[in-house]
């Protein structure tokens, strides 16, 4: 299985912090996003040769960064779309299992832990909060994700998408042919997302909820500060489970 980082993105809400960095650099408490992330990973016990972090905008800082640490990869696509491309080249480049993160989540290992081989694609969702009209929900059916959107009324919504997603090897040529297809009609605008609603339509996604559990997502300068608390309180734990 590869750990997929996905930070070919802008992160346009965050300026100015990022008018010279990509999302993934902006630092939380002295350290970039993705070093939260890797650490995490590591911490766990995933070799570096399992994570790729796939970049865009900003590339050469990132990679400056990540050499030497884990595979870093540019997407030549970033621009052209939303991070439904990124997703297409990783698909693309990695004959593999792939645990998708994005980069601007920061959460406690447990969350990274929930993670795991399986002949079926999940999604972690975050079912003890009441999700914002702007942030990805998750609508189930049997036990089942068949629909991930913002405008799902927060009534028939089980929680949040959190960023973290998982695409079985088998599903790579579908989930390849999907993409490709959104290419072809100009629905480049879209998310990775709307992929997997259209994957949910013949293979439904499993959720695997992340309740109770310490993240958040980095989109605002509001959210910025919230990751500034999360993170001290993750430190905070660890060094009091260091004594």
């Amino acid at each position: 299985m590869k750990f997929v980082i996905l930070a070919a993105g802008e992160g346009k809400r965050l300026k100015p912090l990022t008018s010279d960095r990509p999302k993934a650099m902006v630092e939380v408490l002295g350290k970039p996003l993705v070093q939260w992330q890797l650490e995490a990973l590591s911490n766990l016990g995933v070799p570096r040769d399992e994570v790729v972090v796939i970049g865009g905008f900003g590339y050469d800082k990132l990679k400056e960064f990540l050499t030497g640490k884990v595979q870093v990869l540019y997407n030549p696509y970033w621009s052209a779309a939303n991070n439904v491309l990124t997703v297409y080249y990783a698909l693309e480049r990695l004959n593999d299992d792939i645990a998708i993160i994005n980069s601007d989540v920061i959460a406690e290992e447990a969350v990274y832990a929930l993670f795991h081989p399986d002949n079926e694609p999940y999604a972690v969702v975050d079912g003890g909060v009441d999700a914002a009209e702007e942030e990805m929900k998750v609508k189930l059916e049997n036990g089942k994700i068949v629909l991930f959107s913002k405008r799902i009324d927060p009534s028939e919504s089980v929680g949040e998408y959190i960023g973290l997603s998982y695409i079985p090897r088998r599903l790579r040529g579908k989930m390849l042919s999907i993409i490709e297809g959104m290419w072809n009609r100009g629905e480049l605008d879209r998310w990775y997302e709307d992929a997997f609603n259209i994957l949910c339509e013949t293979v439904p996604m499993t959720p695997v909820f992340c309740t109770g559990m310490l993240w958040t997502e980095i989109d605002t300068h509001e959210d910025l500060e919230r990751a500034k608390q999360i993170a001290a309180q993750l430190q905070k734990e660890k060094v009091e489970g260091d004594v």
